[in-house]
């Protein structure tokens, strides 16, 4: 029997900002536009698989205030449904600043989507799924702890683990005890060679492969991924793109990948999808696609 992906993070407001550049300390730009969305890698994610109509629970937690409010109303609008409510705190929020070139610099302000608890997870019919999807943000959060007891009891799961770009950060035990799960790991050129001290994105994925003794997917922007499989690794070039803003890229590349691997896809085949729904995200503003646009670029793909 096919099972579903349990994806594990955050529906948190997105703020984003289009400016000509960053500012430097003290001074004062003028944002182009601004616009409000639901974010969050979880929700990134779930919204890729929702449009290959592949099975899934968003679990996000959706709490209690002005920004969980407007989560709530925006989950419903756009056809998800989160089983996890609390009444602990309200959601949080990130400002999203897009420079010209279509660069993004988050700033955050965390809220209940950090704070995981047990009971949480109690209240799951955990034999519904076969993979589940983490982010690091919620892993570094001090719900991180009650997520990886959740996965040490699980690991028929296959782990899809995206720890962003806040891998340096992440306490060494939780580390540790994330990579004894053997996840499947997808992060960005920056951050392999930031966790690895590595010099090339090749030595990165070695070296991460080697610990987690599983698959590893380096992005590395418009020159495509690099996939790490079975002790050898090459580039899987990417989709030309009309880059708008990149916010969301990295999220809906790995959906799309869950997506292709939940279909029976192998490893080359999921990247070479996820290239192009990737390249489909950063050609529009946000982080995710209307139906209209994903099938419109599906169509396109032919």
């Amino acid at each position: 029997m096919d099972r579903g992906c349990l994806v594990i993070g955050a529906a948190m407001l997105d703020i984003i900002m289009e400016i000509d550049r960053l500012p430097v300390s003290g001074e004062d730009v003028y944002a182009r536009t601004q616009s409000m969305t639901v974010g969050g890698c979880a929700y990134n994610v779930a919204d890729i698989l929702k449009h290959f109509q592949t099975d899934y629970t968003l679990f996000a937690p959706v709490g209690t205030g002005m920004y969980a409010d407007f989560i709530e109303k925006q989950l419903h609008r756009s056809g998800h449904e989160s089983p996890v409510k609390s009444e602990a705190s309200d959601n949080g929020y990130c400002l999203c600043l897009v420079e010209a070139d279509g660069e993004r610099t988050f700033l955050t302000l965390p809220g209940i989507e950090c704070r995981f608890e047990k009971e949480w997870f109690a209240r799951l019919d955990a034999g519904r799924y076969d993979a589940v999807y983490v982010s690091g943000y919620e892993l570094e959060g001090e719900g991180g702890e009650v997520i990886l007891d959740f996965l040490e009891k699980h690991q028929e799961y296959t782990v899809y683990y995206a720890p962003g770009p806040r891998i340096t950060y992440i306490a060494e035990d939780k580390r540790n005890r994330m990579t004894a799960l053997s996840p499947v790991l997808h992060l960005n050129e920056r951050e392999a060679l930031a966790s690895t001290g590595k010099s090339t994105a090749e030595e990165a994925a070695a070296e991460l492969a080697r610990q987690t003794k599983n698959t590893v997917l380096v992005t590395l922007g418009e020159r495509g991924v690099y996939l790490w499989e079975n002790g050898a690794g090459k580039v899987v070039p990417s989709e030309k793109a009309e880059v708008v803003d990149t916010i969301g890229a990295g999220d809906s590349h790995i959906g799309a990948v869950i997506a292709a691997r939940q279909m029976g896809k192998d490893w080359e085949e999921a990247v070479r999808m996820a290239n192009r729904v990737s390249a489909m995200v950063v050609s529009v503003k946000g982080p995710t696609l209307t139906a209209e646009e994903f099938e419109k670029g599906r169509k396109n793909d032919g």
